[in-house]
C-alpha cells in the first residue's frame, strides 16, 4: 500500500459520511465505498420523522459551507427540508454509486495490516481504513417499564414513527421530555382528542422564536450569495456564545439562564408550572429550544404526569398514584444510546475488541483515533464538541485531518497509524480536569456522562478543536 491510495470504508451515509466522501472526491480519491444500513442517505434525518422534528442549530449554519442552500424556509429548519437537502446533496455530487444500501457492518477486525469487514449479508472484504460515520446518537433507547409488550395500541419510538398511523382524534400517550418530545408535544397536541406527557426528569426550555423566511428572503441570498454567507457566520458566532456559556459561568450563563426562567414563567398555572420546573442548571442536560411546548402544556386537551409509571397495560399506563391513563397510541421519546457506534464488533490488534476497551469509559485521541485500532477514525467521536459547535462543522474538522492522513499514506510516509498510549492517556487527563466550572458537572444526571461521571464532550472552546485538529501531529502516533 505504501505510497498508493488507500481503500476506505465509511460507514453510514448521514451528514458526515457524505461529507467525508464529497472531500475524498474532489480530492481526485473514489477508491471507497459507504455501507449504508437503510435504504437511501440521510442519516438521523432519515430516521426521525415525527410530527415536529427539526434542526436546533440555525439552518444556515446547518449545511456543508461549500454547498449552501438559500431556500430554506425556516430559521431553523424542519427535519423533512434537512432531509430533501442531503438527498439532493448525494445526487448533485453522485455518491450514490458508492453507497451499498440495506447493507450493515457487523464486523471489522484488523489483521496482517488491514481492515477486514464483514456485512449482514455475509460479504467479507479487506480495507486499509475505516472511517465510522455512524453519529453519537442512533442506537434507540426503550424504556425498561413493565408491560410495554402488552400494550394494545399503536407504540412506537419517534426514530421508527409509524407514518401511515392517522392521529387525529386519537388519546396519545408519549414518554419522556427530552428534545424529541418537546417538539413533538404542540403537532400531537393538536391532532390528539387527548395528550398525556409523563415526564420523568423536567427540562429548562430556552425561548428560540423560528419565524418563516419570506419568498422575498429567500430571492435576495439565491441573487446575493453573500447575505447567506453572512447569515451563516452571525449564527456560527451565536453558536460560539452558547458554547462559552456551557464553559464558565459569566454573562453568558446567565443571560440563558434568565431567558430559560423567564420562558417558564409563561406558564400561568403555579401548579403546572412547579411540576415543569427542573431542579438543575440550564444547560446542564441538552439544550433543549422551543416556543411551542409551553403554550402546548397548557392546552385543555394536555395533561402532564410526573408521579411516575407503574407499568404499561393492553389500554394505557398505570401510574404510580394507581390512576389508569387510557391511550390508543404511545409514542417513546425516550431517546438514544451515546456514543453507540454503528459497527457492532470491531477487533484492533492483538484482538482488542472496542466494546471491551470502552467499558473503562470511552477514551479516545481528540476524539477521532484511538490506541489499539491503527487506521481506524470516527467522525463526531466521543468527547468531540457536540454541545457547542454544530455537528457539521464538527464532521467537517474530523474530515480534514483524515484527509491530511491520507495524503500522507499516498505520500508513502507509513502505512498505518494509530495514536500512542501514552499520549492518548495524557490527553484524557487534561481532559478530565479541564471540565470543571464547567455547567455539566454541576449535579444533574444527563447523558453526556460516562459511567465515571466525565461528560462526553469537550471541556474547551470550539476554537482549541479546531486547533488540535488543524494539523496531524505524527510525533503522537505509531507510524508503520
Amino acid at each position: 500500500m505504501q505510497g498508493k491510495t488507500p481503500r476506505i470504508a465509511i460507514i453510514g451515509a448521514g451528514m458526515s459520511g457524505m461529507l467525508m466522501a464529497i472531500k475524498l472526491k474532489k480530492a481526485g480519491i473514489d477508491n471507497f465505498t459507504i455501507f449504508e444500513k437503510a435504504s437511501k442517505v440521510g442519516g438521523t434525518w432519515r430516521e426521525n420523522r415525527y410530527p415536529g422534528v427539526a434542526c436546533d442549530v440555525a439552518s444556515f449554519s446547518y449545511c456543508y459551507e461549500f454547498e449552501p442552500n438559500p431556500d430554506w424556509t425556516h430559521r431553523f429548519s424542519p427535519g423533512p427540508e434537512i432531509q430533501q437537502y442531503f438527498e439532493r446533496v448525494a445526487v448533485k455530487y453522485d455518491l450514490l454509486r458508492f453507497i451499498r444500501f440495506n447493507t450493515v457492518v457487523t464486523d471489522a477486525v484488523f489483521t496482517d495490516g488491514q481492515w477486514h469487514i464483514t456485512t449482514d449479508g455475509g460479504d467479507s472484504e479487506t480495507y486499509d481504513l475505516v472511517v465510522a460515520a455512524t453519529g453519537p446518537l442512533r442506537e434507540r433507547k426503550y424504556p425498561d417499564i413493565a408491560g410495554l409488550a402488552d400494550f394494545a395500541g399503536h407504540c412506537f419510538h419517534t426514530a421508527d414513527w409509524d407514518d401511515e398511523l392517522d392521529l387525529a382524534g386519537k388519546r396519545i400517550g408519549i414518554i419522556g421530555t427530552g428534545s424529541s418530545a418537546v417538539q413533538a408535544v404542540a403537532p400531537l397536541a393538536e391532532k390528539a382528542a387527548h395528550l398525556t406527557v409523563f415526564q420523568r426528569t423536567a427540562q429548562w426550555v430556552m425561548p428560540t422564536p423560528n419565524p418563516v423566511y419570506s419568498a422575498f428572503n429567500r430571492f435576495l441570498k439565491r441573487r446575493i450569495p453573500l447575505i447567506g454567507w453572512i447569515t451563516r457566520k452571525f449564527y456560527d458566532w451565536i453558536g460560539e456564545q452558547f458554547g462559552r456559556a456551557a464553559l464558565h459561568d459569566g454573562w453568558r450563563r446567565k443571560l440563558i439562564g434568565w431567558a430559560c426562567r423567564q420562558n417558564l414563567a409563561s406558564v400561568k398555572d403555579p401548579v403546572l408550572r412547579e411540576k415543569l420546573t427542573p431542579h438543575d442548571e440550564p444547560m446542564c442536560r441538552r439544550m433543549i429550544v422551543s416556543e411551542t411546548f409551553y403554550p402546548a402544556m397548557q392546552r385543555p386537551n394536555v395533561a402532564l404526569v410526573t408521579e411516575g409509571i407503574e407499568r404499561i397495560e393492553a389500554d394505557g399506563i398505570r401510574s404510580r398514584d394507581g390512576q389508569l391513563h387510557k391511550l390508543d397510541v404511545l409514542v417513546l421519546a425516550t431517546g438514544f444510546y451515546p456514543n453507540a457506534w454503528g459497527i457492532k464488533n470491531v477487533t484492533g490488534v492483538d484482538g482488542q475488541r472496542l466494546d471491551q476497551v470502552w467499558q473503562a469509559g470511552t477514551r479516545t485521541y481528540r476524539s477521532i483515533t484511538l490506541p489499539g485500532f491503527p487506521n481506524y477514525f470516527m467522525l463526531i467521536g466521543p468527547n468531540s464538541p457536540i454541545t457547542n459547535l454544530s455537528l457539521i462543522d464538527i464532521a467537517d474538522i474530523g474530515v480534514d485531518y483524515i484527509m491530511q492522513c491520507i495524503g500522507k499514506i499516498q505520500a508513502g510516509e507509513f502505512n498505518t497509524l494509530m495514536p500512542r498510549a501514552d499520549v492518548t492517556a495524557a490527553f484524557n487527563e487534561e481532559l478530565r480536569s479541564a471540565f470543571g466550572g464547567t455547567v455539566w458537572i454541576t449535579g444533574c444526571n444527563s447523558w453526556y456522562l460516562d459511567a465515571d461521571g466525565v461528560p462526553a464532550t469537550w471541556p474547551w472552546v470550539p476554537a482549541r478543536y479546531r486547533d488540535d485538529l488543524k494539523t496531524v501531529q505524527l510525533e503522537d502516533y505509531q507510524l508503520a
